[in-house]
């Protein structure tokens, strides 16, 4: 590992300064914000209208320090040390008709001893249902990142470059109960994927172009839903999707033929299963089936949570060249309650790539991806918290895997 020479350490430490500048005014800015509504509270509890609302937000920030050992992905991996500071604004409004619920999360990250992977990223999410009627309810999601580190829980992104992409997924859904047990589900689902760079990479890896993973995807669905007992829900479902890209030869529709079933095998337990077959249509092509499954395990109790998620089928290829991808993915995320103070979290993620077609990459690939963190509440204001991240990409081709380890410890404070 190369060490930077004291300009280098000069330059980052400089570069960092303005962030930890515009933190610190955030934090003044939120502080100043929270004083305000406290005191528009107390003067409307004064005049007789104590009845308006208090203003459901709560606001964490927080700061942490660590080392990465593989911050650039390469085969040959050259570390560095960070800080981070994160703030994350919750706002929630509960009600019969209408529940609205937003997050939002602001990152940003500096490296000491590696140039030029500083990273400024956030995301937002937001869940809106309405219920106009016994029979008929809506629901939105909007969600949309901006980041630069590759995401292991999906197929967006080049998995072995960094490289700052924006993603938003947006789903919204009407359902109408046409009978005491049978219902319909009509959804549709938009997302982009959008690389502000046209190509990166480094020497070992070589340059990846990231502009062919940029696209759009259209999926359009129409579920059918049976009560069959107060615990078990037969489902059919159609689904038609699109994806186009803004360059690469790979666009493709795909009709989607599934059956299932969701079960609560207890009152904690809750379990999702869907199959069937999807016949995919490549630009020039031709067409092909594959089977295709999705399911997802749920338990909740008083002290820890379980979600366990799975899924076989056609993905968006994100190896350089090839045109179909097939992916197994499985994804587990395990919360736990030590004691009354301290909680652990467990994240565990593995798929396994069939790539085919095309002139580039083709054969199969495996990603694994470990996080561990512990949570410790001081009171309730401040957390102290220590996390360890473990990622093993696999070789495909002439393109080498790489792997990965990252700690890191800090604290939050929350509003």
């Amino acid at each position: 590992m190369l060490l930077p020479c004291r300009i280098h350490r000069a330059r980052n430490g400089a570069a960092s300064l303005p962030l930890t500048l515009l933190f610190v005014a955030s934090l003044l800015a939120l502080q100043s914000g929270r004083t305000w509504a406290q005191a528009t509270g107390s003067t409307f509890e004064r005049v007789g209208v104590g009845w308006l609302p208090g203003i459901p937000i709560q606001i964490t920030a927080g700061g942490d320090a660590g080392y990465d050992d593989n911050v650039t992905l390469q085969p040959s991996g050259e570390g560095s040390i960070f800080t981070r500071e994160n703030v994350v604004l919750t706002y929630t409004r509960p009600g019969e008709r209408t529940q609205f619920f937003v997050v939002g999360v602001g990152r940003f990250s500096q490296y000491f001893d590696v140039s030029g992977q500083n990273e400024t990223a956030g995301n937002v999410t937001l869940s809106l249902t309405h219920n106009f009627s016994s029979r008929l309810s809506f629901y939105a999601s909007v969600y949309g990142t901006y980041q630069s580190q590759p995401n292991f829980q999906s197929n967006v992104g080049l998995q072995n470059v960094v490289s700052p992409f924006f993603d938003t997924v947006d789903i919204f859904a009407l359902t109408y109960h046409w009978l005491l047990r049978f219902s319909t589900v009509t959804s549709y689902t938009f997302e982009r994927v959008q690389y502000t760079s046209s190509s990166n990479g480094n020497s070992q890896n070589g340059v990846q172009d990231t502009a062919a993973q940029n696209r759009i995807q259209n999926t359009f669905s129409e579920k059918f839903q049976f009560s069959l007992t107060s615990r078990t829900v037969l489902v059919g479902e159609y689904r038609f999707e699109t994806i186009n890209y803004d360059t690469a030869p790979t666009d493709s529709t795909t009709n989607f033929v599934l059956v299932g079933v969701n079960h609560n095998l207890t009152e904690h337990l809750i379990v999702h299963v869907r199959g069937g077959e999807s016949f995919r249509s490549l630009e020039n092509e031709g067409t092909t089936a594959s089977p295709y499954f999705e399911g997802t395990l749920a338990y909740v109790s008083s002290n820890h949570s379980l979600n366990w998620m799975s899924s076989y089928g056609y993905e968006s290829p994100t190896a350089t060249g090839a045109t179909t991808t097939k992916t197994w993915r499985t994804g587990l995320n395990l919360t736990y309650d030590l004691t009354s103070r301290l909680s652990s979290t467990t994240g565990v993620y593995y798929h396994h790539d069939e790539n085919t077609g095309g002139t580039g990459s083709t054969g199969t690939q495996d990603t694994f991806d470990l996080t561990l963190g512990l949570r410790y509440t001081i009171n309730k204001r401040f957390t102290l918290h220590a996390d360890y991240n473990h990622t093993t990409l696999g070789s495909l081709g002439t393109t080498p895997g790489y792997s990965r380890n990252r700690y890191s410890a800090g604290l939050s404070y929350t509003y």
